[in-house]
């Protein structure tokens, strides 16, 4: 006898921006998933929607739309701020959440949503979706297995600018404090922590704006990471860089060598320490923010079957949050600041 699939997961799109719809793409090439309805209450953004993904229940709020379930999960993407109201009111439901980052703007916010899905019950998982791109897991394996020696130091750098006010994109950041850190660079330091496999283990920030930037606040950020196994992370990011085009290299330095990621999505060379020149490292194709999202959003799927643990949980995000406000505060103090001391001074233990 033939087993029957289960039915798909019926999930529940709260936000319809474009990375809603981009999502809703990721949807619909994933098996064993369906958008049931969609959260939004923007006109613009339904016309745009539906022109792509027609046919879908629309709810202008988040009430009417659980009122008229039943739903499998949420997929929350909207603005960080609304987060903490809006994953009560799905967790209040019954509803697991796979939330877009940052889980939200401040570090009570975000222990708050943590510890109401604990009250719940309901899993949490963030969106970190650049863990599954290929050239992300494979530059794990480089370092973890030190295939190249000890691990030694690291420079990271992303040269961007951003035009927020371009149309498809998000516009909050325009406004936001620290955009750059909050936005941008926790993708990048979440990547630092799962390329390395190691936590941060303290770390010196400092942030400016530079003075034809376009955002009201900070979008330069420049750290520098000292892992737990000593290994030492030089990091630089921007989207108010001076020119159009962009610019990217991630190099680790090795004991007998240096393996160098050098587009952004993609490209990974190595090298030992007498080579003459990179050797490309094979990877599969991979298309940015769409592959990398189907993978998340299955292993999200096996989560909430039981078969597989939560993908990018809640507290596990925390930790590369932390690191952006640990960011923050080395910036406004001049302090290097110690991520054991950070955790204990604001309460952090308890969770990680």
């Amino acid at each position: 006898m033939h087993s029957v699939p289960p039915p798909p997961a019926r999930l529940l799109l709260i936000g319809a921006g474009t990375r809603g719809r981009m999502w809703a793409q990721v949807v619909a090439e994933s098996p064993g998933a369906q958008i049931a309805a969609v959260v939004d209450p923007s006109p613009a953004a339904r016309q745009m929607f539906e022109a792509e993904h027609p046919g879908l229940p629309w709810f202008p709020d988040l009430a009417a739309a659980l009122a008229a379930g039943p739903f499998t999960a949420a997929l929350l993407v909207t603005p960080p701020d609304g987060h903490l109201l809006q994953c009560r009111q799905l967790f209040d439901a019954g509803l697991p959440v796979l939330a877009e980052k940052p889980l939200a703007t401040s570090l009570a916010d975000t222990t708050a949503i943590i510890d109401a899905a604990d009250a719940s019950g309901m899993l949490l998982s963030v969106g970190l979706n650049f863990r599954y791109l290929p050239v992300s897991i494979a530059l794990r394996d480089w370092l973890t297995t030190e295939r190249l020696g000890k691990v030694g130091f690291g420079q990271f750098r992303y040269l961007r600018n951003r035009d927020g006010r371009r149309p498809g994109i998000n516009r909050y950041p325009l406004t936001m404090r620290h955009p750059m850190m909050l936005e941008q660079t926790i993708h990048h330091l979440d990547l630092i922590r799962f390329c390395h496999g190691q936590e941060v283990a303290a770390m010196a920030c400092h942030s400016w704006n530079p003075p034809w930037s376009m955002y009201a606040h900070d979008a330069n950020v420049h750290c520098l990471l000292t892992l737990a196994d000593g290994a030492e992370v030089n990091y630089f990011g921007t989207w108010s860089g001076g020119w159009n085009t962009p610019g990217f290299e991630w190099r680790t330095d090795c004991t007998d060598g240096v393996v160098i990621q050098r587009e952004l999505h993609s490209d990974l060379a190595y090298a030992r320490r007498t080579d003459p020149d990179l050797t490309a490292i094979p990877l599969p194709e991979a298309r940015p923010y769409y592959d990398d999202s189907i993978a998340l959003l299955a292993a999200f799927l096996a989560a909430l079957r039981g078969e597989a643990p939560v993908p990018c949980d809640g507290r596990d995000h925390l930790r590369s949050l932390a690191l952006c406000f640990a960011g923050i505060e080395s910036g406004e103090t001049g302090r290097i600041i110690r991520m054991s001391d950070f955790y204990t001074r604001h309460g952090l233990d308890r969770l990680l």
